[in-house]
């Protein structure tokens, strides 16, 4: 087994209003100095078991906890409640891209996530100009990481994550939301993984996609697992919840 939820739920606590922080903390506390938050449950008891080298698709409406999960996965949150495993190093195009230093260089960067993920630097030399090429971004090298647009930061943040998962690669929509050209490379380089026997999980509301690369989905709406299988059942489950 590579990757375990136990009964995982997953809380946000949210400010009733968009007020300022300083307005928010001078208006907001009620009865007992207790602050007023709205409680969302983004993920609601999950359980869920995903075997090295499966490709796994995560399907459901906006808001249904896909994110979240691979978010969980990735590191960046920890569950409110219940126990997740996960053997291997989980690469998360998303968390490359919020980690990126603006003040840094793309270059420097690349370097740096590498040494984070334990590259040394003759290893990151080599993954390089593949990082490069893939993204596009050659004319950038030197640029600042704060010029990038959303879409040549999630070039080169998918490219940078293809190129250091070593075991469990986490994907989610933005991933394939490029142009032609990068969408079908993208595909390609997930078909590569696949054929290597590494741990993909991708959230997307493309269900051609996932229905092509997916041998297992889950089926999330509103923090539950309504239905967890072979794909094609399971897209057949969200299209009748569509219908509803």
């Amino acid at each position: 087994m590579m990757i375990k939820f136990s009964q995982v739920s997953k809380k946000f606590a949210i400010p009733p209003s968009r007020r300022s922080l300083t307005l928010f903390r001078a208006l907001s506390w009620g009865v007992n100095n207790q602050a007023v938050f709205k409680t969302i449950l983004a993920l609601d008891k999950v359980d869920l078991c995903i075997n090295r080298g499966e490709a796994l698709g995560i399907i459901g409406p906006n808001g249904s906890g896909k994110s979240t999960l691979l978010r969980i996965i990735a590191g960046i949150y920890k569950p409110t409640s219940g126990v997740i495993q996960v053997e291997g190093a989980a690469v998360s195009a998303l968390q490359i891209k919020i980690s990126f230093f603006p003040d840094l260089s793309i270059k420097e960067n690349i370097f740096l996530f590498g040494a984070i993920k334990g590259f040394n630097r003759e290893e990151m030399c080599k993954k390089f100009d593949k990082i490069i090429n893939l993204s596009g971004l050659s004319e950038f090298v030197n640029a600042e990481a704060r010029v990038l647009s959303e879409g040549m930061g999630d070039r080169l943040a998918f490219a940078i994550s293809v190129e250091t998962a070593k075991e469990i690669l986490l994907l989610d929509e933005l991933v394939l939301a490029g142009d032609s050209k990068f969408r079908e490379e993208c595909l390609r380089i997930i078909r590569e993984f696949k054929k290597e026997q590494k741990t993909i999980i991708l959230a997307s509301h493309d269900l051609g996609i996932v229905d092509d690369l997916c041998e297992n989905t889950l089926l999330l709406n509103k923090g539950k697992a309504l239905a967890f299988g072979k794909t094609k059942e399971v897209i057949s489950s969200y299209l009748k919840l569509l219908e509803r």
